[in-house]
């Protein structure tokens, strides 16, 4: 979550607190959950960290777990003073863990470098949207940062909706989500506007899928996991209703192999390969 998105802080927070109160009713074996939060600005106040902060804790009623730092203009090299002083909150006890949010390598560098202890960042990864690997993969796992995935189902495209479906009409574009309208300028990227190219792509995905009798979606999303390896990092998972809490939860019984990942792997490289870095087109860092 974060401060900026609206009540969903204090949405957690009911959460949370609810939580807590059947708790007291028996002793649980599950895990206690975690909430995260990020911490957006473009101030690099030691006084706005503090009042954000303040505004979080009070919401989620408890001290963050993790913060994510999101700074939006680069050309402000006020960033790096920004997130030591999440370290400051950090050091009196105000939060728990520092991480990032958005960062591309070139940015995250002077980070690590000036010792803030960064443990993830969020980025966008998914089998339409490869940036992690022209270098914040290599990167994360040289320094020990987990990579805090979302995006891996492309907004919707990469699921069983898509399989055998025609090319949406301009009006359907025009009309449908602001994240499907996001996400397609992935598609359209990787597969260069054709529209075949990411139909084969999808039956690829329903075959691997059939293997491992789950759905394109588990196993675009397994794609990332197998990615990102054994203590890589994490996904996120966009759950707006109960829908689609089976086949999230049967995510934990899918895992691609070797075979599955070169299968796929055939079908994008025949898609425009990755470039640019984490958020270079949304930053307009790169076209």
């Amino acid at each position: 979550t974060a401060d900026i998105y609206g009540p969903s802080e204090e949405i957690l927070g009911k959460l949370r607190g609810e939580l807590r109160g059947s708790s007291r009713h028996g002793p649980s074996e599950e895990a206690p959950p975690r909430f995260f939060t990020k911490y957006v600005t473009g101030d690099s106040s030691l006084q706005e960290a503090r009042r954000v902060n303040a505004k979080s804790r009070a919401s989620l009623g408890a001290v963050p777990d993790m913060v994510q730092f999101h700074w939006w203009d680069y050309k402000d090299s006020r960033f790096v003073e920004a997130a030591q002083h999440l370290v400051t909150l950090q050091k009196e006890g105000l939060l728990k863990d520092v991480a990032a949010c958005n960062f591309d390598v070139a940015h995250l560098k002077p980070l690590v470098d000036a010792g803030v202890p960064l443990v993830a960042n969020q980025v966008q990864y998914s089998l339409l949207d490869r940036r992690p690997q022209t270098g914040m993969l290599a990167y994360a796992k040289e320094h020990g940062l987990r990579l805090a995935v979302f995006g891996t189902v492309a907004g919707g495209w990469l699921t069983d909706r898509y399989l055998g479906a025609p090319r949406p009409s301009a009006a359907e574009a025009k009309t449908s989500s602001v994240s499907m309208r996001m996400y397609r300028s992935h598609l359209d990227r990787w597969s260069r506007g054709d529209w075949a190219l990411f139909q084969e792509l999808l039956r690829t995905l329903r075959a691997v899928a059939d293997k491992h009798t789950t759905t394109i979606a588990n196993v675009a999303v397994a794609w990332v996991l197998h990615q990102l390896g054994d203590g890589g990092g994490w996904v996120i998972l966009g759950v707006r209703d109960a829908s689609h809490l089976e086949e999230h939860a049967a995510l934990r019984d899918v895992a691609i192999d070797a075979k599955d990942a070169a299968r796929i792997e055939a079908v994008l490289a025949k898609g425009e390969p990755p470039r640019g870095d984490i958020w270079s087109f949304e930053r307009g860092l790169d076209s």
